[in-house]
């Protein structure tokens, strides 16, 4: 069985009874939790664990999807992490809707296999995708998918409208040259988190008014040393699939796919099916 320490990194905002179903399932004294709840939220969850240490953030962002918010909410955790008094042999950035496929004992077991590897999952991506995303600036992102639907809608057409004069004036904000477009959850080594953090003002400048930058900007952090860090797309890493832009809601029908499948992890579960939820903790409790 493998000693190393992980530490668990996971961005919640909502869905607090799956999060303590995932806290439940990561609770091990080999593992370490942190925890960052978006800063909207008004009434924060009360979550327990036994055996790993839980630590939950004071300092939280406002979380906006597509907006570099997503990015700095991601340094807040990789840099408590970093800054705790224990030394990490592996940072898992995870969501709150995130569950476990296999235990602890497999998990560990399978990143002590790939020690030294930064585990990344590749998405697709092109040409036009990278210059839409990384070289216009993003404005009225805070807003893109806001609750009030008057004030989405006013966003989404400055946004638009924004695009559209960068274009005709052919402006263009940054000339990032990333080959690597990868799910933001990711399964990294301490020297990687050390390198990222360090780069963090850079980051911040580079990925301000970027679209979705949370995709980008860890694979273009590590491919700036590729002599140092070993990148490996991993798809076993999480299972996810996606309508549109948005995850879908895994149920009670995809159990039996889950729990035969080779993947670590899947996402995203929801209170709207608890059945899968129950049935997928039961089943990890019992393997152990």
């Amino acid at each position: 069985m493998s000693k190393e320490k992980h530490a668990y990194l996971i961005i919640a905002h909502h869905e607090f009874g799956i999060l303590q179903k995932l806290i439940g399932l990561l609770d091990d004294a080999r593992n370490d939790i942190y925890v960052h709840i978006d800063k909207k939220v008004k009434n924060l969850p009360s979550l327990q664990c036994a055996e790993s240490k839980l630590y939950i953030l004071e300092d939280r962002i406002d979380v906006r999807w597509g907006h570099v918010s997503q990015i700095e909410s991601e340094y807040a955790l990789f840099e408590a992490a970093y800054n705790a008094k224990q030394l990490y042999d592996r940072y898992h950035l995870i969501s709150g809707v995130h569950l476990p496929l296999k235990n602890q004992n497999d998990i560990h077991d399978f990143f002590n296999k790939n020690k030294d590897k930064e585990l990344l999952s590749f998405l697709y991506t092109n040409n036009y995708e990278m210059n839409f995303k990384l070289n216009r600036s993003h404005y009225f992102l805070k807003n893109y998918r806001a609750d009030n639907a008057l004030m989405r809608r006013i966003a989404q057409l400055l946004w638009h409208l924004s695009l559209k004069a960068q274009s005709v004036l052919g402006i263009k904000k940054n000339n990032l040259k990333i080959d690597v477009k990868a799910n933001n959850w990711v399964s990294l080594t301490h020297l990687a988190i050390v390198r990222i953090i360090n780069e963090k003002d850079n980051v911040l400048k580079l990925f301000r008014r970027t679209f979705c930058g949370d995709e980008f900007f860890v694979p273009y952090v590590l491919e700036a040393d590729l002599d140092k860090f070993e990148i490996r797309n991993e798809q076993r890493l999480l299972f996810n699939e996606f309508v549109g832009s948005t995850p879908r809601v895994l149920t009670d029908a995809d159990y039996n796919f889950l729990i035969n499948s080779e993947y670590l992890f899947a996402r995203k579960f929801s209170s709207s099916d608890m059945v899968v939820v129950n049935k997928i903790v039961g089943h990890l409790k019992s393997s152990l």
